[in-house]
């Protein structure tokens, strides 16, 4: 496999793969391709009227109460202007829905605690803030956490 780069003064980047079929390979490659792309910049939120640039990696989840959706850092609550659904579409692959109404982002996570229905709470590095996780997100949240612990 060659890789080559070209540069191009003022066109906009793109990324080609050229192959003979779109073996497991090759989709494992864009797969990885797409995750660093995403993982980059920032997401535009909001406190009042003032417009911030967070950084993706600073956000522990997000929720939504009272139709508004909001993002939740160490130390501040802004809101957003995305839906719910659309966050999970731009944000990294370490961010996944634990519920209806959230997501979080798996590489902040510091504990799970579970209750007897199945339910539990989800606790962050660095901080006291917690949030819910359904049952039926269970299995995939945790196997989530073990694939972002190993890098895979």
């Amino acid at each position: 496999m060659k890789i080559r780069t070209e540069i191009l003064p003022d066109g906009e980047e793109e990324i080609v793969i050229k192959c003979k079929d779109r073996t497991d390979r090759i989709m494992a490659l864009e797969s990885l391709i797409e995750k660093a792309v995403k993982s980059q910049g920032d997401i535009p939120l909001y406190i009042s009227n003032t417009e911030y640039y967070v950084s993706k990696n600073d956000i522990l989840f997000f929720e939504t109460n009272d139709g508004k959706v909001y993002a939740h850092t160490k130390s501040r609550i802004f809101t957003s202007r995305y839906r719910l659904f659309e966050i999970e579409q731009i944000m990294p692959s370490y961010f996944i829905r634990i519920s209806k109404s959230a997501i979080a982002n798996t590489k902040m996570i510091s504990s799970l605690k579970r209750e007897l229905t199945g339910n539990g709470e989800i606790g962050f590095r660095g901080c006291e803030k917690k949030v819910y996780f359904s049952r039926g997100y269970y299995k995939f949240l945790h196997d989530k956490i073990e694939e972002t612990r190993l890098g895979i």
